[in-house]
């Protein structure tokens, strides 16, 4: 009678713990394998075009902003006809900016922050200029690739 078996508690407990400590390991080996793994390379994302609307729609002097997901862009015809896309948040706390027609700049309303066309920055706290998109007319419309 000297044989001791071990109770189904403590069976259980470590059975319990075994498993766990496995799905650990299993999740660690996932993260690891992801870290070391060469990133894909060639034109697995496609570039994202955006039909703006017709040409005419924009004269010159006039912007009209398009709203894709959090990344609104303004496209704005210039004095000389063509095609300027700019993000539209500014660079310093990521505001909506607004387009003023009179000075052809666009303007943040947080902390007068501007812009002129080339997305420069012309006074205000913003750190940076804005980002710039192509913008392109084909068959008398007006297409934005992000």
């Amino acid at each position: 009678m000297g044989m001791t078996s071990t109770p189904p508690r403590r069976r259980f407990l470590a059975w319990l713990t075994r498993g766990f400590l496995s799905l650990w390991g299993l999740g660690l080996a996932w993260v690891l394998a992801s870290f070391f793994k060469p990133p894909k390379l060639g034109g697995s994302v496609a570039e994202r075009v955006i039909k703006v609307g017709p040409d005419e729609s924009i004269r010159v002097g006039q912007a009209r902003l398009v709203r894709h997901g959090r990344a609104p862009v303004w496209v704005i015809r210039n004095r000389d006809g063509a095609l300027v896309a700019l993000s539209g948040i500014c660079t310093h706390l990521r505001c909506v900016l607004d387009w003023d027609e009179s000075r052809n700049e666009l303007d943040c309303p947080c902390h007068e922050g501007r812009f002129d066309l080339n997305g420069n920055v012309l006074g205000g706290p913003a750190p940076r200029s804005l980002a710039k998109y192509r913008v392109e007319t084909r068959l008398g419309q007006i297409y934005l690739h992000l």
